[in-house]
């Protein structure tokens, strides 16, 4: 069969008589005039009909969902992307909720938590007519005794109503080593340091959580003013605990190789504002 269509395409441009023979009626044979390029035009469209007519098929009808659709695909891209971005608020959401219970904790003013001040503060409360005992019971519908007064008095300094000074340097001695990439759950920045070099607070604020974590090490988190939260991570040791008032630049921790997830020396510094996970170098100068 090949070969014959190679001998009509040879000839297609003549024209050539078919004769067929049937062998059980002599003399009745039969003979047509061809023309090989006409068959093969004939053949070109009814491929080419064929074609369009299987492209309509999968266009138009649900057999090419069977087997690819572009608008599925699509809607499995933006599916993914919305699952991930529901993840990263979850873990958003976690976070402040431990943030807020951590707050909650030193608002109370418990024994544990009881903000603990220093010389540096007493500048900061002058005369006011208003005593700062109506003050707190008005806020925190609470009535503290006088000795919780006392130290209660430091929500409202100056530490809490004035926006931190940013940009500043880093809260430790070292090299960048990984950007904020929170599309892979990264939240922070790692500096590589020296083990045991001090590490410093970047703004006035409150410790919120003073622990050790498997993972991590001793972490620390300070509460800023205008919502803003940091947290120093995989700490060899810390000098502050929950609940101290601390300034910028005031030592709260060691840096070490702590932690399972630690592959060496460094800090992770976090920067959150509101429940929300900021990039810490739009914060720093180095």
């Amino acid at each position: 069969m090949l070969n014959f269509l190679k001998k009509l395409y040879q000839h297609r441009l003549n024209i050539i008589t078919v004769i067929l023979l049937d062998d059980s009626r002599p003399g009745e044979d039969n003979s047509y005039l061809f023309r090989p390029n006409q068959f093969f035009m004939f053949l070109t469209f009814i491929c080419l009909m064929l074609s369009i007519i299987v492209a309509l098929l999968f266009m138009l009808t649900p057999i090419g969902a069977l087997l690819y659709s572009k608008e599925d695909a699509e809607m499995r891209a933006q599916v993914e992307n919305i699952t991930e971005r529901v993840i990263s608020l979850q873990d958003s959401l976690i976070v402040r909720d431990y943030q807020l219970e951590e707050m909650k904790n030193v608002i109370k003013l418990s024994v544990d938590t009881t903000l603990a001040m220093d010389d540096r503060f007493s500048s900061m409360f002058g005369n006011s007519d208003e005593s700062v005992a109506d003050i707190f019971a008005e806020r925190f519908d609470v009535n503290p005794t006088s000795d919780q007064i006392n130290t209660s008095g430091v929500f409202f300094s100056n530490i809490f109503k004035s926006a931190p000074d940013f940009p500043t340097s880093y809260p430790v001695n070292g090299t960048l080593t990984r950007d904020y990439e929170p599309e892979e759950s990264h939240f922070g920045i790692d500096i590589a340091t020296k083990e045991k070099e001090l590490i410093t607070s970047i703004a006035d604020g409150t410790i919120v959580n003073a622990t050790w974590t498997i993972s991590d090490g001793y972490v620390i988190s300070v509460q800023h003013a205008e919502g803003l939260l940091s947290i120093y991570k995989h700490c060899s040791s810390l000098t502050k605990k929950s609940g101290d008032v601390i300034l910028k630049g005031d030592i709260i921790g060691v840096t070490g190789n702590v932690g399972v997830s630690s592959t060496g020396p460094h800090l992770h510094l976090e920067i959150w504002k509101n429940g929300v996970p900021q990039d810490p170098s739009m914060y720093l100068i180095q």
